[in-house]
């Protein structure tokens, strides 16, 4: 019996039990268990502290014990326990089929098991802390796949801002590849049951703002038949009193969408301005509910936003430092002590790294240290667009500023670099 075989069958387990699928934290605990790891193992994986890894492995055991028979159902004897449970089960399998396909309609998009017809479907409601109560539409959402965390786990600092903090407004940017989606993805198994409504979605196709209003308050109101008003105030007036009523995560993905090319970083695409009142009243009027925005960078009047009770957070994310070896490691390259450099060259991005580390394998047997010892650097064919898209977004004073930064051969100032610069050094100081 392999670890999926028991994933599955802690799965059927608990749609039989409760109606629903394990969640992603629930199967990484047993998932570790059935591998022997120490619950402080399981909790770094995770990104969770040992105590909640506890707590979760605790409720999985007694959710577990009557089906299994054994009272005292505990890490130790797990394996053992199902194993045993499996082999019992196996003449009744056809009988377990029926009950699985009675509990169809208690099946969620983001289960490991969803039947392929219900994959777009609007996602059931679900049970939070409180037991009323919770919807979640995840369709716009990646997939949880392997996450590095990033140093001082700003995992743990989103969850503070959110949980503790009252965060309203919550932003966090990076150039393509550095995790933002990730981050804000593997954040929703810690902190969902503290919301009533979750909904993810895109603004990949730069959807007007009026579109992107009604869509997110029908599925906060759960009404279809909302007789909403063509001007958009009015449905910004409709928006806030669900977030006063409920308390809702909204996440709005790739928000550079909105956002200008050609001009200096920030600044609303004609017709999308009015993004910016959305964001402002999310930040500045008292509601229970929070949005996060992931972008390449921030909207401009964002920064403006920022107050001091924290209902206003901005994370940067630049690069992985040393836990960008992990990807180093599993994608097999070699001379180890030539990684940091590697990492430094590359930022610590996990995408570009993932890239460059696909080129070390194929051109140089994955030695890095054969590698490094080319220049220039070598971008390849696929993280070369993705740096294009970001250089073409700049505006001209911005491609000035890094042209002159990018002569400078050693650290220089602020003031030493400006004193040398030619240009309007006002335009220069906005750019940077």
């Amino acid at each position: 019996m392999d670890v999926q075989e028991v994933l599955k069958l802690a799965d059927e387990l608990a749609v039989d039990k409760t109606g629903k699928y394990l969640d992603d934290i629930q199967k990484d605990t047993l998932r570790g268990i059935w591998e022997r790891k120490k619950y402080l193992e399981i909790a770094k994986a995770s990104n969770c502290s040992e105590t909640h890894i506890k707590k979760v492995a605790s409720k999985l055991f007694r959710l577990f014990r009557d089906r299994l028979t054994d009272k005292k159902l505990k890490k130790t004897n797990f394996r053992a326990t199902m194993e045993r449970y499996e082999i019992s089960q196996c003449s009744n399998f056809v009988n377990f089929n029926i009950v699985q396909k009675s509990n169809i309609n208690n099946f969620c998009p983001e289960t490991s098991h969803p039947p392929k017809t219900l994959q777009y479907s609007p996602p059931p409601q679900t049970l939070n802390e409180n037991n009323t109560q919770q919807k979640l539409d995840l369709r716009d959402a990646p997939e949880l796949k392997t996450f590095y965390n990033y140093p001082n786990s700003p995992l743990t600092a989103l969850e503070t801002w959110i949980l503790e903090q009252n965060c309203r407004l919550l932003t966090i940017t990076g150039m393509a590849g550095t995790g933002k989606s990730a981050i804000a993805r593997h954040l929703i198994p810690q902190i969902q049951t503290q919301f009533d409504r979750i909904i993810w979605r895109s603004l990949r196709t730069s959807p007007p703002l009026g579109t992107t209003l009604k869509n997110i308050i029908q599925f906060i109101c759960d009404r279809t038949d909302i007789n909403f008003s063509t001007n958009t105030d009015d449905r910004l007036s409709i928006l806030i009193e669900p977030l006063r009523e409920n308390r809702c995560l909204i996440i709005l993905d790739d928000v550079q969408q909105i956002l200008s090319s050609g001009q200096l970083a920030g600044h609303y695409k004609p017709g999308y301005e009015n993004y910016g009142t959305l964001f402002k009243l999310i930040g500045e009027i008292p509601h229970n509910s929070c949005l996060i925005l992931n972008s390449w960078e921030p909207p401009s009047d964002i920064i403006t936003f920022t107050d001091d009770n924290s209902a206003v957070c901005l994370l940067q994310l630049t690069g992985l430092g040393e836990t960008a070896t992990e990807i180093l490691r599993e994608k097999g390259l070699l001379d180890e002590e030539y990684w940091p450099e590697l990492i430094e060259l590359y930022q610590g991005n996990p995408l570009w790294l993932k890239l460059v580390a696909q080129t070390l394998n194929n051109l140089f047997n994955g030695r890095v240290s054969q590698y490094l010892s080319y220049q220039p650097v070598f971008l390849g064919d696929e993280l070369t667009p993705i740096l294009q898209q970001h250089y073409q977004r700049l505006s001209e004073i911005e491609k000035q500023a890094i042209s002159q930064l990018s002569n400078e051969m050693e650290p220089v100032s602020f003031t030493q670099w400006m004193a040398k610069c030619q240009g309007s050094q006002s335009e220069l100081c906005k750019a940077i």
